[in-house]
């Protein structure tokens, strides 16, 4: 990440939950102020603490209307809820409208991005190799609302726009899961596989501090949504 922000941010969570406590700790770590842990009911409030930057990890069913209270606000938002995919094209419009600073991310861990970096050098590999078929297996925690989760349709979306043209998702919840995803190249008679595994929320909860940082220092415009290609690109 390139960029110099503040030391110490005020950093509002948004999002009370296992992910909301990983954020609130790495932040912590890195230096920086938690002024409050927003829950569902919070949001609503009309006064909120001054705050930098807000980080949130709500529900799909939550994270459009987050979106609409931190542009109200002017309020610079580091969102990592999937799930919201219909709702895409408003969010973008109102964000490029407004000139709202706001980064997103289907997975905020820095060996997420490296692995969809090995996967876009790989696909170029067997693209000359007609006779395997890639699909994608995931498997998360039972908390984990939406399947296949925003990580399994980023890594197809990535996968149809090196051109493969179908690509199906296999997704499995079981408990106590961070994340686990795989790509398999598969013929009839061998497989090739990549695979990247969480050990816990830590990876996932730093980067998205760390792109609050990068979000708080970069200087617009502000007319779009800023992914992972941005921030650690």
């Amino acid at each position: 990440m390139s960029g110099s922000a503040p030391q110490n941010l005020r950093i509002l969570i948004i999002g009370a939950g296992r992910m909301g406590q990983a954020v609130e700790q790495a932040a912590r770590s890195r230096g920086h102020d938690v002024v409050a842990v927003f829950g569902r009911a919070d949001v609503q409030h009309p006064t909120w603490p001054p705050a930098d930057v807000a980080i949130e990890f709500t529900s799909p069913e939550s994270a459009v209307d987050v979106m609409a209270a931190c542009r109200e606000r002017h309020l610079p938002l580091v969102s990592g809820t999937t799930g919201w995919d219909a709702d895409r094209a408003a969010v973008e419009e109102a964000t490029a409208s407004a000139g709202h600073a706001l980064v997103w991310a289907s997975n905020f861990s820095r060996a997420v991005y490296l692995f969809r970096k090995a996967l876009a050098s790989v696909s170029d590999v067997m693209r000359s190799a007609e006779d395997f078929t890639p699909s994608i297996h995931e498997v998360h925690h039972t908390g984990k609302r939406d399947a296949p989760s925003g990580t399994a349709k980023t890594l197809a979306e990535d996968l149809t726009g090196a051109g493969w043209p179908e690509v199906s998702i296999a997704a499995e919840r079981l408990a106590g899961v961070p994340g686990t995803h795989s790509v398999d190249w598969r013929s009839a008679t061998d497989s090739i596989q990549l695979r990247h595994s969480a050990f816990g929320r830590h990876g996932f909860a730093h980067g998205a501090v760390g792109a609050a940082e990068w979000l708080v220092a970069h200087p617009g415009p502000h007319n779009r949504i800023f992914g992972p290609e941005d921030f650690w690109g």
